[in-house]
């Protein structure tokens, strides 16, 4: 399991204003954790061009969300298994060896060089939707914290 580099903090704008209660920011940051792990399992069962159609729950399942506590609120971020980010960011695997990259498809066995993944947004997606709602989780927090 690794973490992403991405996270959501509380924006630069909330911690000059000094007067947020640091409780007030942790719930919102709460809130904001139930909504990224939603949007992620959409986001993972949607299939298309910004999704992944998971057809195991292994993936899923992995997905995990971190809410660290700070002193100016705390740090929401994302991890899940290894191969997840490889989905979200792509890449290209090449071959090692000259014997190439060897696998079987419904076709039977094919050799190739290298494999290239696609770039599928589905993470990096969920934590920009998720950044966008958090002025809003915030606000509802600090209505409740008067």
């Amino acid at each position: 399991m690794t973490r992403s580099s991405a996270s959501i903090r509380i924006p630069a704008w909330v911690r000059k204003l000094d007067a947020i209660p640091t409780q007030a920011a942790q719930d919102a940051l709460g809130e904001a954790r139930k909504f990224l792990q939603a949007e992620m399992k959409k986001n993972l069962t949607k299939g298309g061009p910004s999704g992944l159609r998971v057809r195991s729950g292994r993936l899923i399942r992995s997905v995990r969300t971190y809410l660290k506590k700070t002193p100016t609120g705390g740090d929401l971020s994302l991890g899940m298994a290894f191969y997840g980010w490889v989905h979200d960011r792509g890449a290209v695997i090449e071959a090692k060896t000259p014997m190439g990259l060897r696998f079987r498809t419904a076709r039977g066995w094919v050799r190739v060089m290298r494999v290239v993944l696609p770039e599928r947004r589905f993470a990096r997606d969920a934590l920009d939707a998720t950044r966008k709602v958090f002025p809003q989780y915030l606000a509802q927090a600090l209505k409740a914290a008067k």
